[in-house]
């Protein structure tokens, strides 16, 4: 496929007998070193409703700072521009509207999956890069995948939907073809399940560690060999300078996160099979790499745009633990609801959010359906709120993506001088986590996670990273506390993998 020109499009669309998770089907892609699965594996909503498995891409998209390559996998050639650009001109060639009517069929009919590290931004803005390596990945890895398995968990229905491009009509439906027997063959091999532990085993572990544990300490840590990247005085040194900055006025909020390391020997597949049933995220992923694997049981949408062009970010800021009783829990639900400090966090990124879409939105269009309120998780409760507008025709997605990332509640407010702050005072760049993570439709349509609650695994190590927004009222102990809080069920899929 050397053509500079934009492809014709094949599509095939097959339904299956009867639906399969894409989480069951993973070993029959056991073979395959690039790989991304995007599921909910909780109870399905309107949030959680769909999940995709995508595997054997035909081209691979990375970034690194200002330079990026795509190709074959295992033969990629730098590409002119910086990311962003390059990345608009690579869609492009393989968007294009299906064929055939797609009513009734799911939001992903195949495209480039992956994920967009959180300093990808360096390429966009012109902030100083850190120091500190990023664990070694690309800024940016997408991958173009044709054939996508899709399972719409409220329905009961799976489709496996094969994409196929070529310079003729005919060289695209061959290609679709293809795919479709290759992604039919593997899900009829896929071993019995019979095996695998089932998430409800491991959400009584859960609950049972909780009861015992309810609130995760730095001995817990010590226990478990997990290593915070900067020990407790260090890390409410850095606060203390974020609200320097805060009361001086540069800043109203800042997102200052910590990262924190440990070994684990078991396979990357086994860890996230217990971190989906620990957090029952509806933006879960497991992403496989040559260079790593990403493990994300995340709860926060950073943007999605459908097919009709409306844009839809959900920013999550304001965090509780689950209580240990339900008098204990209802007590933390109430105390979150009526935060005024927490609710000012959550209102500045909303504002912020607004912004960002207004840049790229219809006048008009850009409103707040719903502000600061509780959703409960199995780990925490949360305070969110939703941002609307419709994308102005002249944009697309990657438009959409230059406007609002990193996402705000990430970053804080205004959002790059608060980024500038992060990359003084953090010791350790942030890789794939505040980033995002999901597909860039061939149709056009997006839908990517904020990365949190997520673990990054290389060998027989593990990382990952926690934080929360500095305002000018923060207790600097308090805020340590809560980055302890949203590892605590980071520690306890370690701790229940470790047992297997």
């Amino acid at each position: 496929m050397n053509s500079e020109g934009p492809f014709q499009r094949s599509l095939r669309v097959q339904k299956l007998s009867s639906a399969i998770h894409p989480y069951e089907a993973l070993p029959g892609f056991a073979d395959q070193p690039y790989l991304c699965l995007l599921e909910s594996p909780g109870r399905p909503s309107a949030q959680s409703r769909y999940s995709f498995l995508c595997a054997n891409p035909f081209l691979v998209f990375q970034a690194q700072g200002a330079t990026c390559r795509a190709g074959p996998p295992g033969e990629l050639q730098l590409l002119p521009g910086e990311p962003s650009e390059a990345l608009k001109a690579l869609l492009a060639r393989y968007r294009s509207p299906s064929s055939q009517w797609t009513s009734g069929l799911p939001p992903f009919l195949g495209g480039a999956v992956g994920y967009l590290g959180y300093e990808l931004f360096h390429a966009l803005e012109s902030i100083p890069s850190p120091g500190e390596e990023n664990l070694g990945l690309p800024d940016a890895c997408l991958m173009f995948c044709g054939a996508v398995l899709a399972t719409d968990h409220l329905e009961g229905t799976s489709w496996v939907l094969a994409n196929g491009f070529g310079n003729t009509s005919g060289e695209a439906s061959r290609r679709a073809d293809r795919e479709l027997g290759d992604m039919l063959r593997r899900l009829a091999t896929c071993p019995p399940l019979a095996t695998r532990p089932g998430a409800a085993e491991y959400i009584q572990r859960r609950k049972a560690r909780l009861a015992q544990r309810p609130r995760l300490l730095e001995q817990h840590l010590a226990e478990n060999g997990i290593r915070p990247f900067l020990d407790r005085n260090r890390y409410l040194e850095t606060v203390y300078e974020v609200l320097e900055h805060i009361h001086a006025g540069d800043v109203f909020e800042v997102c200052l996160t910590q990262r924190f390391d440990a070994a684990y020997a078991g396979s990357g597949e086994a860890l996230y099979r217990v971190l989906r049933a620990v957090h029952e995220a509806p933006m879960a992923a497991y992403m496989r790499l040559p260079e790593g694997e990403v493990l994300s049981a995340s709860p926060e949408r950073f943007l999605s745009l459908d097919r009709e062009r409306w844009v839809e970010t959900r920013p999550i800021k304001g965090t509780r633990p689950r209580g240990s009783s339900p008098d204990e829990d209802a007590a933390l639900r109430e105390e979150l609801e009526t935060s005024e400090k927490d609710r000012a966090e959550n209102l500045m990124i909303v504002d912020l959010a607004r912004n960002d879409l207004g840049r790229v939105c219809e006048f008009g269009t850009v409103r707040v359906p719903r502000l600061c309120e509780v959703e409960t998780f199995p780990m925490t409760h949360q305070l969110v709120s939703t941002v609307r507008g419709r994308l102005r025709p002249e944009f697309d997605a990657v438009d959409l993506l230059r406007a609002a990332f990193p996402g705000g509640s990430m970053t804080g407010a205004p959002k790059i001088e608060a980024m500038k702050i992060i990359s003084r005072l953090e010791p350790s760049r942030r890789g794939v986590y505040s980033g995002s993570i999901g597909y860039f439709d061939f149709e056009g349509a997006v839908d990517l996670s904020i990365i949190i609650r997520t673990v990054l695994k290389q060998g027989q190590r593990v990382s990952f990273h926690t934080g929360g927004a500095i305002v000018a009222d923060s207790i600097p102990e308090d805020e340590y506390q809560e980055t302890l809080d949203k590892a605590h069920g980071l520690v306890l899929a370690l701790e229940i993998a470790h047992e297997r």
